[in-house]
């Protein structure tokens, strides 16, 4: 993909038409367990976002308005140097070209963003625990995917699933309340893509609104978040 270090502004995607499949509105699979947070006072910045499924397009790839909304929620909770509204976008949704992704990206609700300064190879190690923990409070199930984690040459990047999503594909509601799953306080990997891990950022953070959604910690002995999220990688070690 070309770089383009200017921040985009949005605009409706009207002009190539999305397969019916990928857009249609699915029914999410939510936890049939139904466990109380230890935590039930909701982290501050915690925003319901709106139902609006309108395509956008941005630095030519595709998200719903209900997701930049829910991006746009995480950028003033993180008030970083990512741009999480432009140039740090890498992949977006209703796509599987990316066959890594194994079909999280099929669907809405799935967006990657760059670790990278804009317009180099220096990752920034300090904003990533900020950035990761600004997209679960504004409603992300959201991970860092490390350097050759996913496979030899694989790049870093954060990968971030919009919980709640109607039109998630099915690998992406696996994400969040699968077996590996976010809520089951696992990083979303499956076996054969890296996976069963542990989530190393801390656990997963539930809003009132996830609640009334039907989410809940479906860990077995679920602990409360801690201040600020974890990141413990091969690169760097931030407790």
């Amino acid at each position: 993909m070309e770089a383009n270090y200017s921040s985009p502004s949005p605009t409706l995607f009207t002009d190539t038409p999305i397969p019916s499949s990928t857009i249609s509105p699915t029914e999410s699979t939510l936890p049939s367990q139904t466990l109380t947070p230890l935590n039930n006072l909701e982290p501050a910045g915690c925003q319901k976002p709106d139902e609006d499924y309108t395509i956008l397009t941005f630095n030519g790839v595709l998200l719903n308005q209900r997701t930049y909304s829910m991006l746009r929620t995480a950028a003033q909770l993180y008030q970083g140097e990512i741009d999480i509204l432009g140039d740090a976008i890498t992949q977006g949704s209703y796509t599987q070209q990316v066959d890594a992704s194994f079909g999280t990206h099929a669907g809405g609700g799935a967006v990657d963003l760059s670790v990278m300064r804009e317009g180099t190879y220096t990752i920034l190690w300090d904003e990533i625990p900020l950035l990761i923990h600004a997209l679960r409070v504004a409603g992300f199930a959201a991970w860092l995917r490390d350097l050759d984690e996913l496979y030899p040459g694989s790049p870093i990047h954060i990968h971030a699933i919009a919980i709640g999503d109607q039109q998630l594909s099915r690998a992406a509601q696996e994400q969040l309340t699968g077996d590996y799953g976010y809520f089951r306080g696992y990083s979303g990997l499956p076996p054969g893509f890296g996976g069963p891990s542990l989530d190393r950022h801390g656990g997963p953070i539930l809003c009132r609104w996830m609640i009334e959604a039907g989410y809940s910690d479906l860990r077995l002995t679920p602990t409360p978040d801690p201040i600020g999220d974890q990141l413990d990688c091969h690169k760097c070690q931030i407790k």
